[in-house]
C-alpha cells in the first residue's frame, strides 16, 4: 500500500512520524502534520504502520509510518 492510500482517513489535522527502513535500523525522516505532506515520499510503500499515539491532551494523535528506502535512481548517459 502506498503512503498516500494509508493517510486517506487519517484527518489533516493529525501528526504522522515517518521513518524509511534501512537494514541496520529506521532512518527517521521526521514528524510533520498530514495537511503540510507533499511530495514524492507518499508514492513510497509502506512497510509497516504502528498504533496511533494518543496526545488528546495536545488537541492531536502521532501515526507512526515506515516507508520502503527512496530508490536510487540510475541515469544513463549517451
Amino acid at each position: 500500500m502506498k503512503l498516500y492510500e494509508a493517510l486517506k482517513d487519517i484527518p489533516d489535522s493529525e501528526w504522522l512520524d515517518i521513518s524509511e527502513v534501512k537494514r541496520d535500523k529506521p532512518l527517521h525522516i521526521g514528524r510533520i502534520p498530514k495537511e503540510l505532506l507533499k511530495g514524492e515520499i507518499l508514492e513510497r510503500e509502506v512497510v509497516k504502520h504502528l498504533s496511533a499515539v494518543d496526545s488528546s491532551e495536545r488537541g492531536y494523535n502521532i501515526y507512526r509510518f515506515y516507508v520502503e528506502t527512496r530508490k536510487n535512481e540510475i541515469y544513463k548517459f549517451d
